[in-house]
């Protein structure tokens, strides 16, 4: 059974609950019903299952994915170190626009795939919360997809990082600027690619040369 949502994985849940609450009264007053007794046991097995599996749904579904593409030569792990700085301190200066605070927890890296590279980074203590995008820091990551999302338009970042967001800006100009020495262009999308982005090589050379924060 594939879940793309939270929502829809806990509706599944509910759903479960209802029916085993059903069938356990309905067994109550038909003991003599062994097929349905032997439904109620699947059930329950399947509930206790889908239950026990939520919080590794939680943690696949708080991945962040940055798909490196066009690349020619093996990326050194110097670059793989930088990459995973410069996007955590992204994450923190977007953060840090919804709520000030200190206390940041960084993002993991979890995982190198071959072929166009991709690096995947995730929460260390994922929560329910996060997969719903309502903590900052999760909603600190969704707005690096807004600044992305304004391509190579100058302007358009600026008002989209706000007055406060010169620390957010340099942040970001800095990641950039490690893609374009990878001569890279690149994509950030969240598990099930619910949500997408992609910048062009030049895309971010030209931002990297023409914002001025």
């Amino acid at each position: 059974m594939l879940f793309t949502t939270i929502e829809r994985y806990n509706k599944e849940l509910e759903d479960m609950k209802i029916e085993l609450k059903e069938t356990k009264e309905y067994l109550e007053n038909h003991p003599e019903k062994h097929g349905t007794r032997g439904n109620y046991n699947t059930l329950k097995y399947l509930y206790n299952l889908f239950n026990q599996d939520k919080i590794d749904f939680i943690k696949e579904m708080n991945n962040f994915n940055l798909k490196l593409v066009k690349i020619n030569d093996p990326i050194s792990i110097k670059s793989v170190y930088e990459l995973n700085k410069k996007f955590n301190n992204i994450t923190n200066a977007m953060t840090n626009l919804i709520e000030n605070t200190n206390n940041i927890e960084e993002l993991h890296l979890k995982s190198i795939a071959e072929g166009s590279y991709k690096i995947t980074f995730a929460f260390k203590n994922p929560t329910e919360e996060d997969v719903k995008r309502l903590t900052p820091r999760k909603k600190g990551l969704m707005k690096i997809f807004d600044l992305m999302n304004c391509g190579d338009d100058i302007e358009k970042l600026k008002s989209i990082a706000g007055p406060d967001g010169q620390e957010a800006l340099i942040a970001y100009q800095e990641f950039l600027t490690e893609i374009v020495k990878l001569n890279s262009d690149f994509t950030l999308d969240t598990e099930m690619e619910n949500v997408k982005s992609s910048l062009s090589f030049q895309q971010c050379k030209n931002i990297c040369e023409n914002l001025n924060v």
